[in-house]
């Protein structure tokens, strides 16, 4: 492992000090800038701090923590993050993994994708409407999960913009299963499956902002 590369990226994400780091492992500041600059080698005894150091909770980012609290929540929950134009499963909750149909296909990790147009089309709007770069407070969406003879489900889901260590942002979901009727009035409510509120002040009293209407669309 190139220990100097990875105490330098976790200086960066966490903010920590070079004086502080080099507190913490018992050397020097100069000593921290030779090994980040791979003019110094650790010891092993050395090794054994700085693995303690980037791998330890309290030392972690606090986006990984907000991971963890994401990973064993008992709400059904997930979050998104956007890869050259593509929407990936970044991390979804253990009560949205056990729920099944239809979350049972959301794997971290892998592209957000299905064959139904309405779903590619509401996933191009989340790109169209800048939700992966901060431009919009939040985002209900409204939608159908209907597939091959499964239970048919309707469902209500808030997407709420949230940002990393880095600055990278990711959309933070939380799905609740709703009746066919409630789901057509949220269409009426909205006029279409998406109801957006931005930070505008041209927005309307609620800073609510309607993008095209979608069709009904299935989980992915």
């Amino acid at each position: 492992m190139n220990w100097g590369k990875e105490l330098r990226a976790f200086r960066q994400r966490t903010g920590l000090k070079q004086e502080a780091a080099a507190h913490l492992l018992g050397v020097s500041q100069a000593y921290v800038s030779r090994l980040e600059n791979s003019t110094a080698s650790p010891s092993s005894q050395l090794e054994m701090k700085l693995e303690r150091l980037l791998q330890e909770p309290e030392h972690r980012p606090l986006f990984e923590h907000f991971r963890t609290t994401i990973s064993h929540s008992p709400h059904l929950i997930s979050m998104l993050a956007e890869i050259d134009g593509k929407i990936y499963v970044d991390t979804v909750s253990e009560a949205l993994r056990d729920y099944g149909t239809p979350f049972q296909r959301l794997l971290p990790g892998e592209v957000l994708e299905s064959a139904n147009s309405d779903v590619i089309e509401i996933l191009d709007a989340f790109l169209d409407l800048g939700a992966f770069s901060g431009r919009i407070a939040s985002m209900q969406v409204t939608w159908t999960y209907d597939y091959e003879g499964e239970p048919v489900s309707h469902w209500r889901t808030t997407e709420i913009p949230v940002r990393d260590d880095a600055g990278r942002w990711y959309l933070h979901g939380a799905h609740v299963e709703i009746s066919a009727e409630e789901k057509a009035q949220l269409l009426r409510d909205w006029d279409g499956h998406i109801k957006v509120r931005t930070f505008s002040a041209d927005s309307d009293a609620e800073g609510d902002a309607e993008p095209k209407p979608a069709n009904d669309i299935e989980a992915a």
